[in-house]
């Protein structure tokens, strides 16, 4: 794919709650997450309304209308009732938009690489990018025990170019590896012992397609696993130990896909990550594993296309 820029990134989620407040409510043994995550987020607003607001704060922060909406939920028990009140309450009535699902925490892979193809066919100029979940009843915990879900949403607007000041995220590459068995979970069984094989081979991809060497990325960012299984990962990829770059996760937990926009944008915005700097980015699903090659870039106000801008 071509490259993509990120901007205008922004987040809500829901009020946090302890970890260790589960464990009247399920039989299994949290004490590692509630150590390594301590804290997850929790709210009683509609997905549609999480994304509503993450959405808001992104489009008023770009100051520009997109001309696409894609939609990424995993939850939502009715995806086109969401998007008709997202394109409704958000004053885009007439905006095209599309929904992704399937790959769970994975999401966020396919939607970019989506985007990218529609910026790039030259029939899309902006999208916006909406991903929005919350945990359905009783599945607070992640089945492979590597972290406690949260209640959240992340928008952004992405672009062909770099668009408007400040620090934005450049997407030079989104490598996924799917591997789909009729008996069994291949890549969540066993917990992330099994993630290893698929993994290396989205890295290995992901290197191919660039042509660059694993040296090159220096840091590497995972979904708000359990700290204890991203060092496993790390060795697995045969990466150094201190290029890992952890999100957010004792205070938010595992905001399903929207960790590593949340993560990154977090990062450069304390100065843990500085224009230039390459970051492999890594996101799974049930039965897939995605690489992404990820640079922070500074935009400016004459780069980028100059479509109308956001009605006020």
């Amino acid at each position: 794919m071509r490259s993509i820029y990120i901007s205008s990134i922004r987040y809500v989620y829901g009020e946090r709650r302890k970890v260790s407040e589960l464990a009247g409510s399920i039989q299994t043994d949290i004490q590692p997450l509630v150590e390594e995550i301590v804290h997850f987020r929790e709210s009683d607003s509609e997905i549609k309304e999480l994304a509503r607001d993450a959405a808001a704060q992104a489009l008023a922060g770009a100051g520009r209308e997109p001309d696409l909406i894609v939609y990424v939920s995993e939850n939502d028990p009715d995806s086109s009732a969401s998007l008709a009140h997202l394109a409704d309450r958000l004053d885009l009535p007439t905006t095209e938009y599309l929904a992704v699902s399937g790959h769970d925490c994975g999401n966020l892979a396919p939607a970019l690489r989506m985007a990218g193809d529609a910026l790039h066919s030259g029939r899309h100029q902006r999208v916006l990018l909406i991903l929005a979940d919350r945990a359905p009843s009783q599945r607070r915990i992640m089945a492979s025990g590597l972290s406690v879900f949260s209640d959240s949403a992340v928008a952004c607007l992405i672009t062909a170019a770099p668009e408007g000041p400040g620090q934005q995220l450049r997407i030079d590459a989104v490598v996924q590896q799917t591997i789909v068995q009729q008996n069994g979970h291949p890549t969540t069984q066993d917990g992330v012992m099994a993630t290893v094989g698929v993994a290396s081979k989205a890295m290995q991809a992901l290197l191919t397609t660039l042509g660059v060497e694993r040296e090159e990325f220096e840091y590497a960012v995972f979904p708000n696993y359990r700290p204890a299984a991203q060092r496993f990962l790390m060795a697995a990829l045969k990466l150094p130990a201190d290029k890992l770059l952890l999100g957010p996760i004792t205070e938010l937990g595992h905001c399903f896909s929207g960790d590593i926009l949340i993560t990154l944008h977090r990062r450069a915005g304390s100065g843990a990550l500085c224009v230039g700097q390459k970051t492999l980015a890594s996101v799974s699903g049930p039965h897939s594993w995605a690489s992404m090659a990820v640079t922070i870039v500074q935009g400016s106000p004459e780069e980028g296309n100059t479509s109308s801008p956001r009605r006020q």
